[in-house]
């Protein structure tokens, strides 16, 4: 598991900003790089390694449970499961446009920004069960994406606002790392104190 222990601290700006410490940031940039090196094969493991825990945590939530939110300023898990759903689909659409050579449609130099990437949550859910196959379907495109790794062009990168430029395999195994950040906050949000029990 990769641990990030990420938090926000309070910017000149007045705004609150992502802050991770350098060593856990270069662990990240290390495990994405070093993973990105495998095979497709070894690289679909590795994604699908934080994709179960995240998934399992879902077993056996109602509406409710999934509707709840430790504090205002929380997301509840179907405000988590949206975001996590939303850079399920970036990530496979990076994994699918950087492999044919440039950035995916419509995505310009100002998706690179803090403001664009950070927290962002374009995906909307229903019902927990749409979310579920929501995930399910973002990760199944990213593995098939994966497939065609042997033959990506690794040159052509895409800045993610924390751990830098990443290319077409690293975007992909990415996917893991950011999995892996939120899988965790499910199992907070369960343990919170007043969580309904049913």
């Amino acid at each position: 598991m990769v641990d990030l222990e990420l938090t926000y601290v309070l910017g000149d700006d007045g705004k609150k900003h992502l802050a991770i410490a350098d060593d856990r940031r270069a662990a990240a940039i290390a495990f994405v790089e070093g993973n990105a090196a495998k095979s497709p094969a070894e690289i679909a493991a590795v994604i699908q390694e934080g994709h179960d825990p995240l998934m399992a945590a879902l077993d056996g939530l109602s509406e409710a449970q999934a509707q709840w939110k430790p504090s205002a300023d929380d997301w509840c898990v179907m405000e988590l499961m949206a975001h996590v759903v939303t850079t399920k689909r970036v990530c496979a659409s990076m994994c699918e446009n950087l492999s044919a050579g440039h950035w995916p449609p419509g995505v310009g130099e100002e998706w690179q920004e803090e403001a664009r990437q950070d927290g962002v949550t374009l995906a909307q859910f229903s019902t927990l069960d749409d979310a579920r196959t929501a995930a399910q379907t973002a990760h199944d495109d990213l593995l098939k994406h994966i497939t065609a790794l042997d033959t990506a062009n690794t040159e052509v990168r895409f800045r993610h606002f924390v751990f830098g430029a990443f290319n077409s395999r690293e975007w992909a195994v990415f996917q893991r790392v950011h999995d892996d950040n939120h899988a965790p906050q499910l199992g907070d949000i369960k343990a919170s104190a007043g969580f309904p029990g049913a």
